[in-house]
């Protein structure tokens, strides 16, 4: 499993960012909560994303946010409000309206936790490019032009010889842990937004046994350049 963000990494990323948006907040577009291109990357444990993830942060210039670091600021108010609070009012005001449609349409629930993710993920969005990892980021911001959905994907077997490699673990060990690691993360949506995953929940899915890292991370570039211009 991932290991967790240190607690003082995470604060002090977190105070950068709030620092940086504060600095902006005021020639910030007031008509409505754009949003910058993102990258909405939902994966299967074991497809190689230890490297992948890196060589999109490194190649994109865009910040990740996965669940360690997403999870850190929902779970504290205080962070969650200095997010919120680095909108205008005018804009607060319009994410609310966001988050009221999304749970009437039925995109996410009712939820706290939910919520809290789905207004974190906005924020980002609105302040700069990103990668978000994960997290039901293809429910919560689907539909956005500005955000390449992709889902990264490989066969059991040749996901359990690599995490087996990774680890250092017995073969049986490995699949456990891919096994047990994959019904986290559907239980995690079906909990969280009542849904099954689907391929259509993407614009693109990669087996990252058939496509090289390179071939991937320069497909992915096209594809966000062709929604937006975006750094080689």
């Amino acid at each position: 499993m991932p290991t967790a963000l240190p607690e003082s990494l995470a604060e002090r990323i977190i105070a950068e960012k709030i620092q940086e948006w504060e600095m902006a907040k005021d020639s910030a577009r007031k008509a409505r909560v754009d949003l910058h291109p993102f990258l909405a990357l939902t994966r299967d444990f074991g497809c190689g994303e230890e490297k992948l993830i890196p060589l999109f942060e490194k190649t994109l210039g865009w910040k990740v946010y996965g669940r360690n670091l997403l999870d850190h600021i929902a779970s504290r108010d205080a962070l969650s409000r200095s997010f919120i609070e680095s909108l205008d009012e005018h804009r607060v005001n319009l994410l609310d309206d966001w988050i009221k449609f999304l749970i009437h349409s039925g995109a996410i629930l009712q939820n706290d936790y939910i919520v809290k993710i789905s207004k974190l993920m906005r924020v980002i969005a609105s302040h700069e490019s990103a990668i978000f990892l994960g997290r039901g980021v293809q429910y919560i911001l689907a539909g956005k032009p500005e955000g390449l959905f992709v889902n990264l994907t490989a066969p059991f077997d040749y996901r359990v010889a690599r995490i087996a490699v990774l680890r250092k673990l017995p073969e049986k060990e490995a699949e456990t842990l891919v096994r047990t690691t994959d019904q986290e993360r559907r239980k995690f949506i079906t909990r969280h937004f009542k849904k099954e995953q689907a391929p259509y929940d993407f614009d693109i899915t990669f087996n990252t046994m058939k496509v090289s890292e390179e071939t991937l991370c320069e497909t992915i570039v096209a594809m966000l350049k062709a929604k937006s211009p975006v750094p080689a």
